[in-house]
């Protein structure tokens, strides 16, 4: 009875699954729309009036709007330069606290700092430079270094995020004014209406495609609490009611968390460009390592062990 139970559960979940994955893609956007979807969203996320004044506008007042955003982009793109700057500053100043490789190297370029750093950090932020300075002169010994590479990186790391961040955004807000431009360039006024009308379309449904996105992906995150939790209970249940044919369970779960802790320790903090990207940190990025490495190693447990299992019934069969 309990089986059954069990069996109906299961399979109540994974129906309801199936049903959100084919409403999923029902409502899904059309895929060749793709890059303009994501490039209306990422504007939308740091600049959600422009989107609003280019859903609103009408023909006569669409160049307008498009000067005010040409301007506002071209802003934002002369002040990433500073950016950029503190962003290569900062990683050649690292690179140079990479290379002090002995305490020989250290106290020479300890003794050079105070040129070194006038030099380096003459186009970089005030603060920046005064943080890295006042750092730098803080460490009593070659022991200290380490841990102070360390801060250096992530305020390297931090400011790289902000400058991948903004650079994609300014990507995304050019491409989105190069389209209203081009439809305002238009010369057939025929052609010029229905293109503006396919953007301001487009613009909306990226809009509620983004809704359903968010509530699909919120009820499949549900979907899978849900599922582990009735895991976990009916595991629970099952050790309470017959604990001596659940330790082989207690062991593959103990096996997992090993396997985890090992993809944790392996794993590298060194974070990529996507992962500076999406704001991710050293630690974070190696739980994402950790539960990649975990998530592979079972896979390749599976397949191991029905090729193991094929073989000895194979064997058996023969004898």
């Amino acid at each position: 009875m309990k089986n059954r139970i069990i069996n109906i559960v299961i399979f109540a979940v994974a129906i309801l699954a199936c049903i959100v994955a084919i409403v999923f893609s029902f409502f899904s956007f059309d895929a060749d729309k793709k890059d303009n979807y994501i490039q209306a969203q990422e504007v939308k996320a740091q600049s959600p009036q422009m989107v609003a004044d280019f859903e609103t506008a009408t023909l006569e007042t669409l160049p307008t709007v498009i000067e005010k955003y040409q301007k506002e982009t071209q802003d934002r793109k002369e002040n990433l330069k500073s950016v950029q700057m503190e962003k290569d500053i900062l990683y050649t100043y690292l690179q140079d606290l990479k290379n002090l490789d002995s305490e020989e190297k250290f106290e020479a370029y300890k003794a050079n700092f105070p040129a070194r750093s006038e030099a380096l950090f003459v186009k970089c932020a005030p603060e920046t430079k005064k943080k890295c300075v006042d750092g730098f002169n803080g460490m009593k010994s070659f022991k200290d270094l380490e841990k102070y590479v360390e801060t250096v990186n992530e305020d390297y790391s931090a400011v790289k995020q902000a400058y991948l961040v903004e650079n994609s955004y300014i990507k995304s807000a050019n491409s989105l004014i190069g389209r209203a431009d081009g439809i305002n360039t238009t010369a057939s006024a025929s052609k010029k209406a229905a293109d503006f009308e396919t953007f301001q379309s487009d613009l909306k449904s990226f809009g509620k495609s983004a809704s359903l996105q968010n509530f699909f992906i919120l009820l499949t995150y549900c979907l899978l609490l849900g599922a582990a939790a009735l895991m976990v209970f009916f595991l629970v249940a099952n050790m309470v009611t017959n604990f001596k044919t659940s330790y082989k369970i207690l062991l593959g779960l103990v096996l997992l968390i090993v396997v985890f802790f090992i993809g944790y320790a392996v794993g590298t903090p060194t974070l990529s460009p996507s992962a500076i990207k999406a704001g991710m940190t050293g630690s974070g990025y190696k739980m994402v390592n950790a539960a990649v490495f975990t998530v592979y190693s079972c896979l390749f447990g599976a397949i191991l062990a029905i090729i193991v299992s094929l073989i000895m019934n194979a064997v058996k069969n023969r004898n």
